[in-house]
């Protein structure tokens, strides 16, 4: 199987396997075909990173077999639940995700859509080396080494996958949730798995979800599914571009599923409340396209109104069953990911929740509820594995203004990023005093963190996100992504102002094909930098970077693999090259991943290595960690001083297997038992 083949198969069976378990539970429970469809990838994530926690207690290796198993008990508890009442409610995402439209309409935002699309993975294709090519990135890394143990040993659980940062693979806690679906490929490449499941899940439910998020907030507005979509396609600070940058993928790939799980709660959430609004004389969904009179929403009937008379309770455990197991897969993704939707839904609940805090006070206690594990993460000892972080790239405050102004995020910024920031900004000041006021009170809650992040503010505000302004550039993209429709409406209205356009005039079509050309030319116009981001990390040279991986070295590697013995490691920086043999070639490499926390037994081989050619007792402590090869580097990717002793040794060590201009893999053969 070609490599293209074998990375589409991968993309096909993570989305299956994403989607259906997710999207099947929810329609079993009554839910529409598109609130399925916003639940399913976060649903999907929670199946796989619960399932593998299960595996694990139970001694079973994690499968496509435990996977389907668990989907089915999934798929039948909400069949029984539903049996007895236990229903969804009718949403704004009951009906098509499109209203009737003229043929070609559609054609034209699909087609509109693929190059969008095309734009965003081209470049990044252009500069991959093929299907299995490896990104310089530390977190690329470990997410190889993740990958390569649970396919090994089977156990893909939460509580233990964090082994391989430890030489004795003793147990400790990661979220799991992504390498449990990217796992589920079988045969394989690892390389081709890590970036077929990747190029799936940062792509698909971003651009889905943010299309059913835009159609939840401008039901009447039938081409805001559209329009978001082809927005969140090119904007720089994508997930996509967030894994070529920095390579975080459970927090990039959690945000990607987090807009349709955040699309399906608001929905529900103004389902629920719907008929409290309704007396209070508050409409949520009041936004009007000014392309399109009020009086012709967008593929709405009467189902889109919540029944009042509806069993409430069951309506209620239902949404809150879908929603508390979607956010269970989030947080398995990456924790802060739960809590970014946590923040996301306090703020639309406390928005929407204060004008009914005369009539239904417990409303407010959704708030509370949610913002509850942000603060014990926050500060109490529970979090403290991000808490106590330090570093990440600071800049001065005028520089981070710049970037949220501006739309130049540190996720690849490029004049595109200012070109939609010149549509989001009038959204954003237009919705302040709307029914929506609550999207532009999220984006400025966002936006703040994104500052606080940017300047290392002492007031600690993006704590949970490893103080790092790439991270949490995702949700204020998306954000501002939404923001996008309200623009545009806004900008609509000033044109018909200064130019009286009227309906289907001459005038108003060539003014907007004009603004279609422009629009074209500015995605166009991204396509260079977007080249040069990708060959940062993606080419096998770059000038003023350096590289875990060179060519001539990967050639000797894979030429003397099968001629090294399984049972002896290779000992090794995890900053070079050496560390990703274990997921490329399968080798016994001592030290797999950069952040390895380091025994005593650890830093005695390495202090050892400069010596066991003369001291008997320094080569036996080699022998006794296992350790058969050393692999020594001249041009180090990045310098750590526990590490520099392995850099000494000599050729009397033993026989050099290989040696390039940078690098030599030396066999141990001094004698321990003298």
């Amino acid at each position: 199987m070609t490599g293209a083949a074998s990375l589409l198969l991968v993309v096909l069976i993570v989305l299956a396997a994403a989607y259906v378990p997710g999207y099947l539970a929810v329609r079993a429970l009554a839910g529409s075909r598109l609130i399925a469809l916003a639940f399913a990838p976060a649903i999907g994530t929670a199946v796989a990173g619960i399932g593998a926690i299960i595996a694990s207690l139970a001694g079973v290796a994690w499968t496509l077999l435990p996977f389907a198993v668990l989907s089915a008990l999934l798929v039948l508890l909400a069949h029984l639940l539903a049996r007895r009442g236990v229903r969804l409610p009718s949403t704004v995402l009951d009906g098509p995700l499109l209203a009737p439209r003229p043929l070609a309409a559609h054609l034209g935002w699909a087609g509109a859509l693929v190059a969008g699309l095309a734009v965003a993975v081209v470049p990044i294709a252009r500069q991959a080396d093929g299907a299995g090519a490896v990104l310089e990135r530390y977190d690329t890394l470990y997410h190889l080494t993740a990958l390569t143990h649970i396919r090994e040993t089977g156990d893909g659980s939460s509580l233990t996958l964090n082994a391989v940062t430890s030489s004795t693979r003793a147990p400790s806690s990661y979220p799991a949730a992504f390498h449990d679906l990217a796992a589920l490929v079988p045969g394989v490449d690892i390389p081709i798995v890590l970036n077929g499941s990747v190029l799936a899940l940062a792509v698909v439910p971003w651009v889905v979800g943010l299309a059913l998020l835009a159609r939840t907030l401008f039901p009447q507005v039938p081409w805001a599914p559209p329009a978001v979509a082809l927005v969140a396609a090119v904007v720089p600070a994508s997930p996509l571009d967030l894994w070529i940058h920095l390579s975080p993928v459970p927090n990039l790939t959690g945000f990607a599923a987090m807009t349709g799980a955040l699309a399906g709660a608001v929905a529900l959430w103004h389902a629920l409340t719907g008929p409290v609004r309704a007396r209070a004389g508050l409409d949520e969904n009041a936004s009007v396209s000014v392309l399109q009179p009020a009086s012709s929403p967008a593929g709405h009937d009467a189902s889109d109104v919540p029944d009042d008379a509806a069993p409430v309770r069951p309506a209620v455990g239902a949404a809150l069953g879908v929603v508390g197991v979607s956010g269970i897969g989030l947080t398995l993704m990456q924790p802060n990911v739960g809590v970014m939707a946590l923040i996301l839904i306090a703020v639309l609940t406390i928005v929407t929740g204060l004008p009914l805090r005369h009539t239904r006070r417990r409303l407010l206690a959704v708030p509370v509820l949610a913002l509850l594990p942000v603060a014990v993460l926050t500060y109490t000892p529970l979090g403290a594995r991000v808490t106590g972080f330090s570093g990440g790239l600071q800049v001065p405050w005028w520089s981070a203004l710049g970037e949220v102004g501006l739309g130049l995020l540190t996720v690849w910024p490029m004049a595109l990023g200012t070109v939609i920031a010149v549509l989001w900004w009038p959204g954003l000041v237009s919705t302040l005093r709307g029914p929506l006021r609550w999207l532009p009170v999220a984006w400025i809650v966002v936006a703040v963190m994104y500052l606080d992040a940017a300047v290392d503010s002492p007031l600690n505000l993006s704590v949970l996100f490893f103080r790092g302004q790439d991270r949490i550039a995702i949700p204020l993209a998306m954000l501002s992504a939404l923001l996008v429709v309200p623009g545009l409406q806004a900008w609509a209205r000033l044109l018909r102002r200064s130019l009286p356009l009227g309906g289907p005039t001459v005038r108003g079509r060539a003014v907007v094909a004009v603004l279609v050309v422009l629009a074209t030319l500015a995605a166009l116009g991204s396509v260079p930098p977007r080249l040069d981001n990708a060959e940062k990390n993606l080419a096998a040279e770059y000038p003023g970077r350096g590289r875990f991986l060179q060519a001539d070295e990967l050639e000797a590697f894979a030429r003397i693999a099968p001629e090294l013995d399984p049972d002896r490691s290779i000992l090794a920086s995890p900053y070079s090259g050496a560390a990703h043999m274990y997921s490329l070639h399968g080798l016994n490499v001592h030290l797999p991943v950069a952040g390895t926390a380091l025994t005593d037994q650890d830093r005695a081989a390495i202090a050892a290595v400069p010596y066991a050619d003369r001291w008997t007792w320094r080569c036996r402590t080699l022998a006794d960690a296992g350790i058969g090869y050393i692999y020594q580097e001249r041009q180090p990717y990045q310098y750590d001083p526990a590490f520099s002793a392995i850099e000494q040794g000599g050729e009397s060590l033993g026989t050099v297997l290989f040696e390039t201009d940078h690098s030599r893999l030396i066999r141990i053969e001094c004698d321990p038992t003298l």
